[in-house]
């Protein structure tokens, strides 16, 4: 592995793969990494 690639590979740590590593395609990083906030209303710290 490349020092780039090993550079990228920690960048998208924690993403599912999918085309858009290798392309630009927001609609399949979106589809795949995407989860729905299921918190309450409340903004954490508060808002001044």
């Amino acid at each position: 592995m490349t020092e780039l690639n090993a550079k990228l590979a920690s960048a998208w740590e924690g993403f599912a793969e999918g085309e858009w590593q290798n392309s630009v395609n927001v609609r399949d990083f979106i589809q795949k990494n995407y989860t729905p906030y299921e918190g309450d209303e409340v903004i954490p710290g508060g808002c001044h």
